[in-house]
């Protein structure tokens, strides 16, 4: 029998269960970088500290997968900016992959984006991961040949509603009609 998935959205309490598992996942090639540049991206590129500090301050949002309490997924996204939320990884631990644990954390932030205002998500990925995105209602802008540690790069969006102003600035709308 499958184990219950649990989605949520993260606060730093759960940072360091995350980071295990990101940390995994990148230095076991998932992404498809050599162990050189997978290292190069946990020291410089993004560094635990960084990663911990734009969690804390709200300019990144973290989404996990449970399965009896531990950490089996996560989806790293930044907070939506002028209606766009980008993804920046998307990782499920191998021996919970294909139950849909993936898609559930897409699903969660397409959620949230909407909250947020957003009326776009938008993400780069590997060639090992382009039908998983196009089955997901994902539309493929382009390819960008030898990029990032040399491999390629495919960029995606979903267009989740028409974007409309009041929604995506209702902060900054907010804030500029509040008197000091």
């Amino acid at each position: 029998m499958k184990d219950k998935i649990k989605i949520s959205k993260a606060d730093i309490s759960n940072f360091e269960d995350f980071y295990e598992l990101f940390r995994k996942s990148l230095m076991s090639g998932y992404f498809l970088y050599s162990p050189n540049c997978s290292s190069y991206m946990l020291d410089i590129d993004v560094p635990k500290k960084d990663l911990l500090d734009n969690l804390s301050k709200g300019k990144k949002i973290l989404f996990l997968a449970y399965s009896n309490a531990k950490v089996v997924g996560y989806l790293l996204t930044d907070k939506q900016d002028v209606g766009v939320a980008f993804g920046h990884w998307l990782a499920v631990d191998k021996d919970f992959r294909k139950q849909g644990i993936a898609s559930s954390l897409l699903d969660y932030w397409e959620n949230d984006a909407l909250e947020q205002g957003a009326h776009m998500l938008r993400l780069w990925t590997t060639e090992n991961d382009v039908s998983f995105y196009k089955n997901r209602g994902f539309t493929m802008a382009g390819l960008m040949p030898d990029s990032w540690c040399g491999v390629g790069h495919y960029l995606f969006y979903k267009t989740l509603r028409k974007s409309d102003e009041k929604r995506f600035l209702k902060e900054y709308l907010e804030s500029k009609t509040q008197k000091p």
